[in-house]
């Protein structure tokens, strides 16, 4: 009887150091084998363990972790170990959050984050602030006072309602005084698209018949110097072939004395008169 006892005992104490040792959590989940799953969110799974803040997420009830991904994750590899621990205990929320919850929130609300519960937090340290944008984009940032929002909602990686939720964020959240703040990338700078050329506009023509389209390049002004036309060599005149004179007209009147003639004959008469004179 004694050594069934002993047999039992041994048994339960196997299995209580099974389960405490074990990272999966009571619910059924395990953090590290969900980010795995996603290759692009290693390098904070790595974070995680080095940490030992997955087995403080898989020790809860109900969680949402917000990732980052590897190449955004970077600015936290060379700091101390615990200070990264407290930058991503602000990232994992006391609460559950998926898709459809996040779409029924008010413009802006404040979550409850693992930081807050360690009693390290000062002057809302603890806190994040959710702002929901139109057309279903949300940004994150630290609770303190004037501290901007830096993250931006990503994705939904994974939901297990209402256990577990890990939503994609474009970068960390580090709330002042818990390390150096890492804002956002500057936007891009605005580049004008290229302006599209003018129409060329084509005049109507007067001519009453109806002139054929062709490419605009027809219609251009060449560069080339124009040409002033050639005049072409005046045609020679025609001679007209000549007339035979007109046969004379004994019908037709003498021409009209000249004032020459005239003045001829007047000449005569007053000669011959004054040679009669002479004589008598």
């Amino acid at each position: 009887m004694e050594l069934k006892a002993s047999s039992s005992l041994v048994v339960l104490t196997a299995l209580v150091l099974l389960f405490s040792s074990s990272s999966v959590s009571v619910n059924g989940f395990d953090i590290i084998k969900i980010l795995s799953n996603h290759p692009n969110l290693l390098a904070f799974s790595d974070l995680l363990s080095q940490t030992k803040l997955n087995e403080a997420i898989n020790k809860r009830k109900t969680i949402t972790v917000l990732a980052v991904d590897n190449s955004s994750i970077g600015g936290l590899n060379d700091r101390p170990v615990d200070e990264i621990k407290n930058i991503l205990s602000v990232h994992v929320i006391l609460d559950y959050y998926d898709m459809n919850k996040l779409k029924k929130l008010p413009k802006t609300s404040s979550w409850t984050t693992m930081f807050q519960s360690t009693g390290n937090a000062n002057d809302k340290q603890g806190y994040i602030n959710c702002t929901r944008l139109p057309g279903e984009q949300f940004v994150f940032g630290s609770a303190v006072k004037n501290s901007p929002p830096v993250a931006k909602f990503v994705k939904s990686v994974f939901s297990q309602p209402f256990n577990i939720s890990v939503l994609q964020v474009s970068q960390p959240i580090v709330a002042p005084g818990l390390g150096d703040v890492i804002l956002p990338p500057p936007p891009p700078p605005y580049t004008p698209p290229p302006a599209m050329p003018p129409k060329a506009s084509r005049k109507k023509s007067n001519a009453s018949a109806p002139v054929a389209e062709g490419d605009d390049d027809e219609f251009a002004p060449s560069d080339s110097p124009i040409e002033a036309p050639i005049e072409a060599p005046a045609p020679e005149p025609v001679e007209a072939p000549a007339q035979s004179p007109p046969e004379p007209n004994d019908e037709a009147e003498a021409p009209a004395p000249s004032s020459a003639s005239r003045l001829y004959l007047a000449s005569g008469v007053a000669l011959a008169g004054f040679t009669a004179m002479a004589f008598i």
